[in-house]
């Protein structure tokens, strides 16, 4: 581990905080909409009129609606999700993080004070650091969140006027397709069941990109002798 800077005593976590606030404050005004019947019921019928006509199907197929309205939602936000994460960076602060926490328990259980003394020092500095992995996973966060809620109050007014309201699954050959008080009906678990798949394979296939593509840019440098560490 390298010792703190000798301005890290001087390090101000205020504006990370600040910021941490200001999106949890975003985040707590999405959930009141959710949350919000009457809101709910009005941005659905909104979304509605661009979503019915689309994946709609009459309402005759509400199954295949939720299916590929999710995988257009999905494809958005983690999509957004990927592109405005820096995964390289992330990955580096997190493993600084872990490798600092690790240093301090090694201190504590050989009971080296100069050390631990040194480390608690550079603290400041690692909280600092802490708000900065905090802000580069909230921000993606807000903006599949905004999807999500669309997605969801779309739902929730669709089904209530889709025609078929019972559909076929593996332990239940007539499962209710049923909204009740918006996170305890059936039309929700379905949407979970979509979406964790569906996550994976999306944020899987952008990584995969992205990072074959840069490995193939670095062979291509190594190759021309221009690799800079």
């Amino acid at each position: 581990m390298a010792d703190a800077p000798a301005g890290g005593t001087g390090t101000q976590p205020a504006a990370p905080s600040s910021s941490g606030m200001t999106w949890m404050f975003i985040f707590l005004f999405m959930m009141l909409i959710l949350f919000s019947g009457n809101t709910r019921q009005i941005l659905g019928d909104a979304i509605g009129f661009a979503l019915n006509p689309l994946i709609g199907f009459g309402g005759t197929n509400p199954i295949w609606s939720i299916f590929v309205g999710t995988v257009i939602i999905v494809s958005i936000s983690q999509t957004i999700r990927h592109l405005m994460t820096n995964w390289i960076k992330l990955a580096d602060s997190q493993a600084y993080m872990k490798a600092f926490n690790k240093e301090i328990s090694e201190a504590r259980k050989s009971q080296n004070q100069q050390r631990l003394q040194k480390l608690m020092e550079m603290q400041k500095d690692m909280m600092s650091k802490q708000m900065e992995i905090q802000g580069m996973t909230m921000k993606p966060t807000i903006f599949t969140m905004v999807l999500f809620i669309a997605f969801i109050t779309w739902i929730y007014t669709f089904v209530t006027i889709a025609a078929v309201d019972r559909i076929a699954i593996p332990w239940n050959h007539e499962y209710v397709l049923e909204v009740g008080s918006l996170f305890s009906g059936g039309v929700l678990f379905i949407y979970i069941m979509f979406t964790i798949p569906l996550s994976q394979m999306v944020v899987n296939i952008w990584k995969y990109i992205t990072f074959t593509r840069r490995l193939k840019a670095l062979d291509a440098k190594e190759a021309m002798g221009e690799v800079t560490i």
